[in-house]
């Protein structure tokens, strides 16, 4: 077997001179055929990205791969599927992997360690004659697809609509090479590949269960490959699964690299507040900026403030810098939203939903009155209206706000907002260095016509 770095890295002595990345792109932009006409499935590529979705609430089959660590192409990678509202799958490859925890804190769940693996096909190696009893047929009319469509369904247990979808997208095209393995005329193995010039990316590798632990997949796997070793293609590239990667190292496959696949499989879980600005009169709610810290560093520095927050003190512009992307992320993330009140164009207070749980559908109001603003009632003002639009807005089932037990201003703001008290958490917080009692008030939606 030809050494595969003659054949995936810029080494100048190999057939393609193909780098990773360059392999990476053709692997993905095989599925650029599923963009036929008529078919719910669409594919796109950009820049260390590619992605494509199906019409179907089945996290596998929405799917991107990102091998970049720019956090703006990150979030332009998944934007789309935040637009569509739909479960999805993420797989970090490379550079990719540095958004991993950012995943994990929005709740997507890592469910493989996929390798991408290569094999450098040789006309004169590649050759395999199939025992007897067995035939390969390329799917090349309605009958044979019909035995791919029922082996894919039933291997890997998915919906009959969507396999029948997915395979009507690439039959005919004279890029893609399906083929089913027969047994005595039986469709017993199917698998498909791809042409790109004289690559070829290989996929759907299936043996349903009551045909398995026959060598049906070897037998096809190897036939496949001296077809097309002598058809003058030059490497095969394929993601293999646990299972099949036993199979493949047999034959001969190298890997290349890893990529994690994180799953979302519940959409609750993508939810982002995303009411940047709001008008509760005569109140305007507003993102804190950059250009915002000549005036709320020095509120921030205020021992009113500084006696409850938690805050560096003196704060200073490089703890504005920190806690303003701390926000940002918490948004970015899901866990919540910080709003500064205006009066008049005038910051008067900042308000904020943190520690969102979107799967139980609750979150905690939290709030800091500016010393101008102090005693007028802005505050509990504000916050009954932010939890009314919180409920209304995005289905929230219950809404808390914590005060540390001897904060005064912070429980009269919570009752006259009308929430409830509910008790008090003993040593639950650390205010200044010191553990100190919490209180915990709350709203549920029912309350509000109650």
């Amino acid at each position: 077997m030809p050494l595969l770095n003659d054949l995936i890295y810029d080494t100048n002595v190999g057939k393609t001179g193909s780098s990773l990345d360059r392999v990476r792109r053709t692997f993905h932009g095989s599925m650029r055929h599923l963009n036929s006409e008529g078919s719910s499935f669409e594919f796109g590529s950009e820049e260390n990205f590619h992605w494509f979705t199906s019409g179907y609430d089945l996290p596998f089959f929405n799917q991107v791969t990102l091998y970049d660590s720019d956090p703006v192409l990150f979030e332009k990678a998944l934007k789309r599927f935040y637009d569509l509202n739909t479960v999805h799958t993420v797989f970090l490859g490379g550079a990719g992997l540095a958004h991993a925890e950012t995943l994990k804190a929005r709740g997507y769940i890592m469910r493989s360690v996929t390798p991408l693996m290569a094999y450098a096909l040789d006309p004169i190696i590649d050759m395999h004659t199939l025992r007897p009893g067995l035939e390969v047929k390329r799917v090349e009319n309605l009958d044979d697809l019909k035995h791919a469509q029922n082996l894919l369904t039933s291997g890997f247990n998915l919906p009959e609509e969507l396999v029948q979808n997915y395979t009507k997208a690439l039959f005919g095209n004279p890029d893609s090479y399906r083929y089913n393995l027969l047994d005595n005329g039986v469709p017993v193995s199917t698998t498909h590949f791809i042409r790109t010039e004289k690559f070829l990316g290989c996929f759907d590798v299936t043996t349903p269960v009551e045909h398995q632990r026959k060598g049906y997949g070897d037998e096809l796997m190897k036939w496949a490959l001296a077809a097309h070793a002598a058809m003058g293609d030059e490497l095969v590239v394929l993601q293999a699964s646990t299972a099949g990667q036993p199979l493949y190292r047999q034959r001969g496959f190298q890997f290349l690299e890893f990529v994690q696949g994180w799953y979302m499989e519940e959409t609750n879980r993508m939810r982002r507040f995303t009411h940047h600005n709001l008008q509760f009169d005569p109140y305007a709610l507003r993102p804190l900026r950059e250009i915002d810290s000549e005036w709320i560093i020095p509120y921030l520095n205020d021992p009113a403030i500084t006696q409850w927050m938690g805050l560096p003190s003196p704060f200073a512009s490089k703890d504005f810098e920190v806690l303003l992307k701390r926000w940002r992320d918490a948004q970015q993330n899901g866990l919540g939203i910080n709003w500064v009140i205006e009066e008049d164009e005038s910051p008067v207070a900042m308000i904020a939903c943190h520690h969102t749980d979107w799967k139980f559908k609750r979150t905690e109001i939290g709030y800091m009155a500016f010393p101008p603003s102090r005693g007028k009632g802005i505050v509990p003002t504000v916050t009954r209206q932010l939890a009314e639009f919180v409920f209304n807005q995005y289905g929230m089932e219950r809404i808390e706000i914590r005060a540390v037990a001897d904060n005064e201003p912070s429980k009269r703001a919570a009752e006259k907002a009308g929430f409830t008290f509910e008790g008090r958490l003993r040593r639950d917080f650390l205010n200044l260095g010191e553990v100190v009692d919490d209180l915990i008030y709350s709203m549920i939606r029912s309350d509000l016509t109650g």
